[in-house]
């Protein structure tokens, strides 16, 4: 078989035969590829064009991961697609969490999960276990994860096993990301497949993250809300002697948290800890499961008192590349068991895939993914094409301004809050989205704006309520955080063009200093030598990479035009500059606000009458 003979459309877009042949070399050549490409505009196709011919001549899988239950709708498309003129199997798996029908796992975290879930079969006490080994569903074809579920509920079976029946025989798998970064999963996942690493191309979509979704993926956490509902399940559940011993073991345990709480504000939010505090206040764990199991038997269901064990039990490994930290979330303290070092974690996965394929619409610069998730440099190629309609996009670039944590006074905000009133007041319809760079910027900047109608992300929104606002406005002027959840999947679109036709970035998204951010600097710092070149990899490329996220929900066809305003002279430096440049945008200097007002002004009215 080769490219073209699986090509389910009659052209080829711009630059899709190249990427579909370069993955098919990438492959037969056992290397990894970095593939950058607008959004929307068929990667997906592209990659499995040239992904499936290879990987039936070499006789090895691929496993295409991605990270949120949208990104599944891509890949399913394409294949069934292709499977009119080629005969593929394949089966989708959500995380395997997600496909458990017990009550209350999602409580635990994956790895005790992965324990939990073989507690129960290995003793024959699942009842969905059972029903899938009796249950006989056909599994051919392209199997999604609806089809999965579906057909396991109408016969009670649990719909992992029912998608297990599967795997042996799919020639392509679409996974959550944890089905391969989570060691426990990984290995139970690849034996049930019969599969080595060393016999899988990996497809990794949406990769202009990852370092972050390692992060979040291999970080474990235990909140104050779940130690309390764990004291109150030994109260009602447990009889003596348990009961008296396991209460005090928890009380003590809170009475840390709540001293926690005063050093954590005393220290900006986020406070690392000594391996040592914990333990010394922390029971046995490992002796702990056996009243665990007693509390479950009498709940029926999984226990928060689990979720308490298992964290504690993590812990007492002490595992070289995390942290403990503590931090405030939502008036609660949480303790995190923190992944500080995501590329010793995944590297050796990488260094047995027969190939490993990255992409995404922003997909950072070749030195940030070599360092940050430890691919092999001499491996690596890359093809990189610009947007196709980055002639759309007018960016304006303000200068002698900048959103420096040092430099946000009063005056700033005042500054950045009338620049946006008048760019605003030139729009005559349409969303302006306003991107600062966190939650609490959104808030003081809103305090400085006159504009009216205003809707501002918070960190509980969600994207239902930001298709409300904007189909009861025909103007609206929305606020977001750069890191929240609009400027990455927002979709505001009417008649196939996009809404947003003003897009202002109100300071640039550097992420914060946190502890996880010092700490992958450092790594950083140690793996190349420089403390310049690792503070610019961990702090100024995803600044460029959220910059241009933000313009695109912009630009999502060619019909799309949008006119862009960044207030933040950092902007006309590398690497922010020569990454926007790279993907094809052109960006202008402004030396006053009333020059970039203007020249905004100019385009918007360019974009009303065309």
């Amino acid at each position: 078989m080769n490219i073209e003979e699986i090509w389910p459309y009659k052209v080829w877009r711009y630059g899709q035969f190249e990427i579909a042949r370069r993955t098919y070399e990438t492959i037969i050549r056992g290397e990894h590829l970095l593939i950058n490409y607008p959004t929307g505009a068929g990667k997906t196709a592209a990659v499995l064009a040239g992904a499936i011919p290879a990987s039936i001549s070499e006789k090895v899988r691929i496993i295409f991961l991605v990270r949120t239950k949208t990104q599944f709708q891509a890949p399913l498309r394409e294949l069934r697609l292709m499977t009119r003129r080629y005969a593929l199997n394949a089966v989708f798996l959500r995380s395997k969490r997600d496909l458990c029908l017990i009550k209350g796992v999602r409580l635990l975290p994956y790895d005790e999960f992965i324990r939990f879930c073989s507690e129960l079969t290995s003793n024959d006490l699942c009842p969905y276990y059972r029903a899938a080994k009796r249950a006989e569903i056909e599994t051919t074809g392209i199997f999604s994860f609806k089809e999965v579920f579906a057909k396991s509920v109408e016969v009670g079976a649990c719909p992992y096993e029912v998608a297990r029946a599967s795997l042996r025989n799919s020639q392509i798998i679409v996974a959550a990301y944890n089905y391969i970064f989570d060691q426990d999963l990984r290995r139970i996942f690849l034996a049930d497949a019969c599969l080595k690493l060393e016999d899988a191309v990996l497809v990794i979509d949406e990769a202009h993250n990852i370092p972050y979704s390692l992060v979040n993926l291999l970080s474990r956490q235990i909140s104050e809300k779940v130690v309390k509902a764990a004291r109150r399940e030994a109260r009602r559940f447990l009889p003596e002697p348990y009961r008296s011993s396991l209460e005090e073991e928890l009380s003590t345990l809170l009475a840390w948290f709540r001293r926690l709480r005063t050093l954590v504000a005393k220290n900006g939010g986020e406070l690392e800890i000594e391996f040592s505090d914990i333990i010394a206040v922390a029971f046995d764990a490992i002796a702990m499961m056996e009243v665990v199991s007693l509390i479950e038997r009498r709940l029926n269901h999984v226990s928060y008192l689990r979720s308490v064990v298992s964290f504690l039990s993590l812990l007492s490994e002490h595992r070289v590349g995390y942290s403990i930290v503590a931090s405030m979330d939502e008036g609660e303290l949480t303790l995190k068991h923190l992944c500080i070092h995501p590329a010793k974690e995944v590297s050796p996965v990488f260094a047995k895939a027969k190939s490993v394929i990255l992409m995404s619409g922003t997909l950072p610069p070749r030195d940030y993914l070599v360092s940050m998730v430890g691919l092999e440099d001499e491996r690596v190629n890359e093809v990189r094409f610009q947007m196709a309609w980055a002639s759309n996009v007018y960016a304006t670039v303000l200068s002698g301004i900048s959103s420096r944590y040092l430099e946000r006074s009063s005056a700033m905000y005042r500054s950045m809050g009338r620049i946006i009133d008048e760019l605003y007041q030139n729009l005559k319809y349409g969303v302006a989205l306003v991107v600062v760079p966190s939650y609490n910027m959104a808030k003081t900047l809103r305090a400085y704006l006159c504009s009216e109608p205003i809707f501002v992300e918070k960190e509980t929104t969600k994207l239902n309520d930001v298709l409300a606002a904007v189909k009861g406005n025909e103007k609206l002027l929305i606020i977001c955080a750069a890191w929240g959840k609009l400027v990455e999947g927002v979709e505001l679109k009417l008649n196939n063009s996009s809404l947003v036709k003003l897009v202002v970035i109100a300071g640039l998204p550097v992420p914060q200093p946190s502890i996880i951010n010092k700490k992958l600097a450092e790594m950083a710092k140690y793996r190349l030598g420089d403390s310049e070149t690792a503070w610019r990899l961990v702090f100024m490329v995803p600044a460029a990479v959220k910059v241009a996220q933000a313009i695109g929900r912009g630009i999502r066809s060619e019909l799309d035009k949008v006119a862009v305003a960044i207030l933040d002279e950092r902007a006309l430096e590398n690497p922010v500059k020569e990454y926007l440049e790279g993907i094809g945008y052109r960006l202008e200097m402004a030396s006053t606000p009333s020059e970039l007002v203007e020249k905004n002004r100019a385009f918007i009215n360019q974009l009303i009458k065309s």
